[in-house]
């Protein structure tokens, strides 16, 4: 496993604070490298690549590369493809293997094996399995990946967000919390949890210029307390992978991913349903008030709506009027583990509909108008 070091900056106060976060992120980013808690997770890279520079219409083939553990490199046995899962199954031949960190890339086309002429655009869940003499299967791998250009309008509000049911049943984590910011297409993410009861912070960043992001969290630990004076930086410890999809600026699918404990090879991974929530409960149009600013396209200028009566039609919708009366939100409530979380809005202004917001989060929304115009509404500070 690769070790690095870092250097203290500079004595005055400014600089020593910028050499301070320097050194930390650095040291992070080599903490991740190394990453020895998900065997061959870490080390492995997946990605959809066109199969021909001059058929670009035919499906994309995904390339497997990165560092295998032993010499004993896998091959792929087959493939399963259904829905916007994919399933690699790897096998490796040899019985005894040099243990010596090897290179490998393997290139298969999930599409053509599947029988189909095309793969669908969209995000898939790709999990690669090592396949044992037994009949048995340990997965190693897990990644997301897009086919298709990026999606940039479910990007990600800055703010809290918090775990609660998913779809398929599997329960939130009490407790847990994250708190997410975007700058550019940079992610960061901090991740309040725990482990063996004790209270556990998480962090990691990384560049996101879609809608799908893998982070690296490493745990950090040793940290002075906060009246304790001058002390040392916080340690870093390899800790988890977040696969990250938002599905809109308050709404995200993720998969947690350890290495399972007493293996070097296995990973275990949690099933995640993240949102942004407003502080209070209650009428859900109430959280919609203020004033907000309606972009169409590139336009420079910004028409000002001023939002301030919210009625609740019924537990599915709600209708937030704008001060003059003329011009109605009306949005449609999704219920989210207890939680109503609108899903799609409509601005209208007296018999006319003006725009459909497909993305919806508490501070932006986003869709077209009729003319298929991009259209923007963004909440003002107050």
């Amino acid at each position: 496993m690769p070790h690095r070091t870092t250097d203290k900056g500079p004595h005055r106060p400014a600089l020593r604070c910028f050499a301070l976060l320097a050194a930390f992120l650095l040291a992070l980013s080599e903490c991740v490298l190394a990453a020895p808690s998900l065997a061959e997770d870490a080390y492995l890279d997946m990605r959809l690549v066109a199969a021909s520079d001059v058929a670009p219409q035919w499906p994309p083939d995904l390339v497997i590369s990165g560092i295998w553990s032993d010499a004993c490199l896998p091959s792929v046995q087959r493939s399963r493809l259904a829905g916007q899962d994919l399933d690699i199954y790897l096998r490796s031949e040899r019985q005894v293997c040099a243990q010596v960190q090897t290179p490998f890339e393997l290139k298969l086309n999930p599409a053509r094996l599947a029988g189909r002429s095309q793969l669908g655009l969209g995000v898939y869940r790709v999990r690669l399995f090592l396949a044992h003499d037994n009949g048995s299967y340990q997965l190693i791998a897990f990644r997301l990946l897009r086919s298709g250009g990026e999606d940039r309008r479910s990007r990600p509000e800055s703010g809290f967000w918090w775990s609660v049911a998913t779809a398929n049943n599997i329960p939130a984590l009490p407790g847990n919390g994250l708190s997410i910011e975007q700058q550019g297409d940079t992610l960061a993410v901090s991740w309040l949890s725990y482990e063996s009861g004790a209270p556990t912070w998480y962090f990691g960043s990384q560049s996101m210029p879609g809608r799908i992001a893998r982070i690296e969290l490493s745990r950090m630990v040793g940290g002075a307390e906060a009246f304790s004076g001058p002390n040392s930086a916080p340690g870093i410890e390899p800790g988890l992978a977040l696969n990250i999809e938002f599905l809109s600026p308050a709404h995200a699918n993720a998969w947690l991913v350890r290495g399972q404990p007493g293996s070097n090879r296995s990973i275990e991974i949690q099933d995640l349903n993240l949102v942004r929530l407003p502080f209070a409960a209650g009428n859900p149009g109430k959280d919609w008030q203020g004033q907000w600013a309606l972009v169409v396209g590139d336009e420079s200028a910004a028409r000002i709506i001023d939002l301030t009566t919210a009625e609740t039609a019924d537990a599915e919708t709600f209708r937030i009027r704008d001060r003059l009366g003329s011009i109605n939100l009306q949005c449609r409530l999704e219920d989210v583990d207890g939680h109503a979380i609108a899903s799609s809005c409509s601005l209208v202004d007296g018999a006319s509909l003006l725009v459909d917001f497909d993305q919806v989060g508490r501070d932006r929304l986003s869709g077209q108008n009729a003319d298929g115009l991009p259209v923007r509404l963004v909440r003002l500070p107050r």
